[in-house]
């Protein structure tokens, strides 16, 4: 009688840890081919499209500059 039940005991554990591909549920990705949220392969970033009108003093660039250079010194 044990010997029956560790079988079978057994079994269900191997089938539910997904022995021999049972179990296995595909995973696909809901919006990887959707170019509004991730753009077209191969052209540049969509955050690199955008302009943005010239600063006439230049305290923005400026700036823009200094955040650049605290962040990412040389």
């Amino acid at each position: 009688m044990k010997k029956i039940f560790v079988t079978i005991s057994s079994i269900m554990l191997f089938s539910a840890c997904g022995i021999n591909g049972h179990n296995h549920a595909e995973l696909k990705a809901v919006n990887a081919e959707d170019p509004r949220i991730y753009g077209e392969r191969g052209a540049p970033a969509k955050q690199t499209l955008n302009t943005y009108t010239a600063d006439a003093d230049g305290k923005a660039a400026a700036r823009v500059d200094s955040i650049r250079t605290k962040f990412y010194p040389k």
